[in-house]
């Protein structure tokens, strides 16, 4: 493969705006669970990042004014929120350099986790809470920006990570 055609797969598979969302909610997950009864609101924002960081592997800029900027828009063809769902659309050369396979069974267990966490006063709530989600999802977010990083990514906020505004993740 030329390089110019690699780096073209890897454009269409690195969405940089989306994995600098996701870090906020990470970092928020982190300081949040420390607060008492803020539990839930945890592992939502949580839920949310990792659901971020693999729909980042199956967006595609959306085409309008914001598109090749820092602000970039994205748009996923599918409206899916199910873990497993999303990871399975994902490209498997990318799946397996990034050894996404070793979250299978988290993604299984916690398929849900968004949908079920985000109402905690509705029947179909999930009970009980951990930091697993917050841990997973730090561990995605990392592997995923170190790829970003050594697939040469311009974009100004990955260069800059982790010295970015709020810290690492």
């Amino acid at each position: 493969m030329s390089s110019n055609r690699k780096l073209d797969a890897i454009g269409r598979n690195q969405s940089a705006y989306m994995l600098e969302t996701a870090s906020d909610y990470l970092r928020a997950a982190k300081v949040i669970w420390l607060q008492p009864n803020l539990q839930s609101v945890a592992m939502v924002n949580a839920a949310i990042a990792i659901e971020i960081i693999l729909k980042s592997f199956i967006s595609q800029p959306t085409n309008n004014m914001r598109k090749g900027t820092v602000g970039e828009q994205y748009e996923i063809k599918q409206k899916v929120h199910l873990f497993n769902d999303i990871a399975a659309r994902i490209d498997r050369d990318i799946y397996d350099k990034l050894n996404f396979s070793r979250y299978c069974s988290f993604f299984e267990k916690n398929k849900a986790l968004f949908v079920e966490s985000r109402y905690p006063y509705e029947p179909s709530s999930r009970g009980g809470f951990n930091d697993e989600a917050i841990h997973v999802g730090i561990e995605i977010f990392n592997t995923t920006m170190r790829w970003y990083k050594e697939s040469g990514n311009a974009d100004p906020w990955v260069k800059a990570y982790p010295d970015v505004a709020g810290g690492p993740v």
